[in-house]
């Protein structure tokens, strides 16, 4: 393969911290000789507190050489949250999954789990409103007509269906249980699915010990198009990790350039200044990097952005 096109940021013109990203161009144009599979997980959920009970799914990938009887390998399991108007089948099913196996082709990450996942109630069935404005119901807080427990569902329901099937380190899917396994677990999510990514710190940061953040700024537990302060979202982001400063955790956040979230550069910048964190790539002394590209926004980018954020993730347990 040919040279990967590096984009070094000057201190001061994105953000005042060196960050480096890499854009590898074989992701989309490279053909996949080692082809993971996928397959849909059905599940139920009933935490949203509204007595009904829905039927969901997630798709699950499977990289390649993934085999069910072999019980003595165990893989990691990153959790892909989409961002507005999307579904979870965007990079397991169709054109966009080679994509994935292109991350794994080169042999330079070893390969994980990967589940997509959704906070729609429906979202196939909402489609129509759904790729227009994204405004159908969800648990995630962008629905004002639902209890924003898109967490618990995650928590509740999708960790046990999927880690309990397949060849994972969870074998006792209680709350401690997956407690127990969180040095072999990411979440991550671009978009609307960043916003539930810091979320998901706040709430889960004893069941993950790898965020992947991708071009959003948290919204707390503000609703859209409420404010939220600097102070505020720099207290919510940290409250988790003081609260238990005990657990190793690595954050590793992507953004895109210019016309991307440019909220989200100073918000790394206030992150990087607090105690609780140390800047860099090294997860045995790290816990804390930012990745800035010069791509425009948008969910189809996010293996790029994985590209980067896999020098770090699940490295060092």
């Amino acid at each position: 393969m040919g040279e990967f096109r590096k984009v070094i940021s000057k201190p001061g013109e994105i953000i005042d911290f060196e960050t480096v990203f890499e854009e590898n161009p074989y992701i989309r144009t490279g053909v996949p000789t080692k082809k993971g599979t996928v397959e849909r997980v059905d599940y139920t959920t009933s935490v949203y507190e509204d007595g009904k009970t829905y039927e969901k799914y997630c798709y699950v990938y499977l990289p390649y050489g993934y085999d069910p009887e072999d019980k003595s390998k165990k893989y990691n399991v990153l959790y892909f949250q989409h961002g507005n108007t999307c579904e979870p089948s965007i990079f397991a099913i169709g054109g966009n999954k080679p994509m994935i196996d292109m991350l794994f082709e080169s042999g330079k990450y070893e390969p994980c789990i990967m589940v997509s996942i959704t906070y729609y109630m429906d979202a196939m069935g909402d489609s129509a409103e759904r790729l227009i404005t994204g405004m159908v119901p969800a648990g995630d807080g962008g629905w004002p007509h639902m209890k924003p427990n898109y967490h618990r569902e995650v928590l509740e329901d999708i960790i046990p269906a999927v880690e309990m099937k397949y060849n994972t380190y969870l074998t006792d899917s209680s709350a401690e249980g997956i407690k127990a396994t969180r040095d072999h677990r990411a979440f991550s999510g671009y978009s609307r699915g960043c916003v539930m990514t810091w979320r998901m710190l706040y709430y889960a940061f004893e069941y993950f010990r790898w965020f992947l953040p991708m071009s959003c700024v948290t919204r707390g537990e503000h609703v859209i198009g409420d404010p939220i302060t600097r102070e505020e979202a720099v207290e919510y982001i940290t409250t988790p990790i003081k609260a238990h400063p005990e657990l190793p955790f690595f954050i590793y956040a992507t953004n895109g350039g210019k016309e991307d979230v440019v909220e989200m550069n100073e918000q790394m910048k206030l992150l990087t200044r607090e105690d609780c964190f140390s800047y860099g790539t090294d997860p045995e002394k790290n816990n804390i990097y930012f990745s800035v590209s010069d791509f425009y926004h948008t969910d189809f980018l996010v293996p790029y952005y994985y590209w980067n954020s896999f020098n770090v993730l699940f490295k060092g347990i």
